[in-house]
């Protein structure tokens, strides 16, 4: 969970610019397929190296995400990424506490089903 954050919070601004490219008629097919799936990789437990094998299971996961997020942005028309980070410099603080907000729902119902498991 600690990878998958700080990740994200290293690629926030550029996750950020494709996910309002996902919006845009003009964006590619293959950018609005392979990011999700790029997501997908990041949270699924299911690796090119497995991470039970020390630093390198981390490694993977380091190397592939912003890789692959920086293929996507270049992916992207050059009025699209505009856009992008333009509304990134606009809304990327408000889009940072909403997500804050997200995650620490997430925490709350996670902590309140286990506790019901649990009890």
């Amino acid at each position: 969970m600690l990878r998958f954050l700080v990740l994200l919070r290293a690629l926030r601004r550029d996750i950020a610019v494709l996910l309002f490219a996902m919006l845009r008629r003009d964006t590619p097919r293959a950018v609005k397929f392979l990011f999700p799936l790029t997501l997908l990789y990041l949270v699924s437990p299911v690796d090119l190296v497995p991470d039970t094998i020390p630093l390198l299971g981390a490694v993977d996961d380091m190397v592939i995400l912003p890789a692959a997020t920086e293929f996507l942005v270049r992916m992207l028309p050059a009025q699209a990424r505009a856009e992008g980070e333009a509304r990134v410099a606009r809304y990327g603080t408000l889009m940072l506490v909403v997500a804050s907000v997200v995650v620490l729902l997430w925490f709350v119902l996670l902590i309140w089903a286990l506790s019901k498991v649990f009890s």
